[in-house]
């Protein structure tokens, strides 16, 4: 290689170098982005194309131009409430991350994780220094204001997906407010409960309000079983009593108008309806009373037959 540069002279030798480590330096501007990954390429510190896609690419290589990665279909993890690490080793978290006021001034120790991914590469590895921080304060803030609203009631039983639900949504929007490039894909509470000094007091509480529910769930059942028959016994009541006006009325009105059809007959001919009358009435009670009847001419004895 000597003998070629010695043979043909210092200035085609240099440039000849010159052309090879130009071209060596243009080589090295190949590059491959992976599959699950997209790349943003910057010239001069600008932002030139900030979503180039998976495959191999060429650019200007550094200090000209500049190719940064990152994974776009993976799904990271972030805890709130505790950190990864303390969880690992199992201690316990600071109450000052793991302590949420409620609504109506309780405090409940809440656990949870936040799915995410990164939206936009550019915004993600630019937008600020350390992303996944901004996301934990992010997501704190949203647990305490989404918190702050609610009940511990809510908070135990019925409102925890409305607490998640409030809570990814503001999370997403104080991060795109804030330029972070992560999306928000879940958040899932893993434990919520009182503090551990105060649960004995807390379960008892709980304990009562359940057996206040029981004792509810009771009298309503009883409830529901006896008035259905209270209202079928009145209404059976209520219909007899009218059945038995009705009758009452039927009859007076027969009786009424029999009598008044008996007072036109009398009018006409008193003496023969007063001898009818009587007769008809003999004949109704006379079968039903007993008569005695005495010998007249007995010696003082009273020998009785009775005629049925």
């Amino acid at each position: 290689m000597t003998k070629l540069l010695a043979t043909l002279g210092a200035p085609r030798a240099r440039a000849i170098v010159a052309v090879a480590g130009v071209l060596a330096y243009l080589a090295s501007g190949f590059y491959t982005v992976p599959a699950t990954s997209l790349a943003v390429t910057r010239l001069f510190g600008a932002t030139v194309d900030a979503a180039v896609p998976p495959g191999v690419h060429w650019w200007w290589p550094r200090p000209i131009g500049q190719v940064d990665r990152a994974e776009v279909t993976r799904a990271f993890t972030m805890p709130v409430g505790y950190l990864a690490i303390e969880d690992a080793r199992g201690m316990q978290p600071d109450p000052s991350i793991a302590s949420w006021l409620t609504g109506d001034t309780n405090i409940l120790q809440l656990r949870a994780k936040v799915n995410y991914r990164i939206a936009d590469p550019a915004k993600y590895l630019f937008g600020s220094e350390q992303p996944a921080q901004v996301l934990r304060y992010v997501a704190g803030s949203a647990f305490t204001e989404a918190a702050s609203s609610l009940s511990v009631d809510d908070l135990l039983t019925s409102g925890r997906l409305a607490l998640l639900e409030r809570v990814r949504a503001q999370t997403q929007l104080l991060l795109d407010r804030w330029d972070v490039g992560l999306q928000v894909l879940a958040v899932n509470l893993e434990s919520v409960g009182p503090p551990a000094v105060v649960m004995a007091a807390f379960q008892d509480v709980q304990n009562a309000r359940a057996d206040r529910e029981r004792l509810v769930s009771e009298a309503e059942t009883y409830a529901n079983g006896l008035v259905p028959v209270a209202r079928g016994e009145a209404e059976r009541k209520a219909n007899e009593a009218l059945t038995f006006q009705n009758q009452r009325v039927s009859r007076a009105h027969g009786d009424a108008e029999r009598f008044a059809k008996l007072a036109a007959e009398h009018r006409r001919a008193p003496d023969l309806l007063e001898r009818r009358l009587y007769l008809e009435t003999a004949e109704r009670v006379l079968p039903r009373v007993r008569r005695y009847v005495l010998d007249p001419g007995g010696d003082g004895a009273l020998p009785i037959r009775i005629i049925e």
